[in-house]
């Protein structure tokens, strides 16, 4: 059940959708679930090949309550920014407790629920083209020798003045160079791994599996190496320097190693050598919210 129920468009306007004085959700198919088989056919019966998904679509009703003026204005206002995501091909997110999936709010009707009435319903469907929901596991992973002053346990993020967070962290301890982590899919998982400089090149290993670039990073540059296919290829390996400016670095990758490939479900081990600084998230995804 979820306690924590949100939309929050691509411009970063959120509606709570537990609440009347945003847009309160009524109803929502969120845990239909579909897997449609490829399969060839067979003398008795079908020869099953490979599961795929499509979209998805969420049938869903809201119910606007209050005086009309109120109730339009709140109308309008969730109907901007979900048709000007639309506009922008930039979807919104719907956030269940810290799982989320991108979402378009691309059909919808508004109408009284009965003359006189004091609420306002709009049916409609949010299409979600990725048919995954998604909660972000973050492990930061900081220097062997890095003291311990400045960075608590429970740090956000490495170093202290880095401008972007995850959903869920948790640190990593100082000894040790290999640890365990639970990925709680029944799929492989995408990845981002955030590496941060000094570094001659890049190196680790998740389950034997070795993910290297050999590119050096200067003490204030980092590295991002994104697996997902939403990212753009420019963007999935790249140098991010100083003054913010990107340096795309996708032909540095190694030929001996997969470097997007995706990270195995159940326990596995993420290992390298500690010398540098690493934030890694798997995005571990789900047909329906838990």
């Amino acid at each position: 059940m979820a306690n924590n129920l949100r939309f929050i468009s691509s411009a970063n306007v959120t509606f709570n959708l537990l609440d009347f004085d945003y847009a309160k959700l009524k109803t929502a198919n969120f845990h239909v679930v579909s897997w449609v088989p490829e399969v060839e056919k067979k003398q008795f019966g079908e020869k099953v090949n490979r599961f795929t998904k499509k979209p998805q679509i969420f049938e869903c009703s809201f119910y606007f309550k209050g005086d009309a003026a109120r109730r339009k204005q709140q109308i309008d206002d969730f109907i901007y920014q979900t048709e000007q995501d639309c506009a922008r091909l930039s979807p919104g997110r719907i956030y269940w407790n810290e799982q989320y999936i991108e979402v378009y709010f691309n059909t919808h009707d508004t109408h009284p629920v009965d003359a006189g009435a004091n609420w306002t319903e709009i049916k409609g469907q949010f299409y979600a083209p990725f048919p995954f929901w998604t909660q972000e596991q973050t492990l930061i992973i900081r220097p062997s020798g890095q003291s311990q002053e400045g960075f608590p346990e429970n740090v956000k993020g490495y170093p202290e003045s880095r401008s972007f967070v995850y959903g869920y962290e948790y640190a990593y301890p100082y000894a040790a160079t290999a640890v365990l982590i639970d990925v709680d899919t029944a799929i492989p998982s995408d990845f981002k791994a955030v590496v941060y400089g000094p570094a001659n090149f890049v190196q680790f290993f998740v389950s034997g599996h070795k993910y290297q670039v050999n590119y050096a990073l200067r003490s204030g540059q980092y590295m991002v190496i994104d697996s997902r296919d939403t990212t753009p290829m420019n963007r999935k390996c790249i140098v991010v320097n100083e003054n913010g400016s990107i340096i795309n670095v996708f032909d540095y990758r190694d030929p001996t190693s997969l470097l997007f490939k995706k990270v195995p479900n159940g326990s596995v081990v993420l290992n390298y050598s500690r010398t540098y600084g690493i934030d890694f998230t798997v995005f571990q995804e789900r047909s329906a919210p838990k």
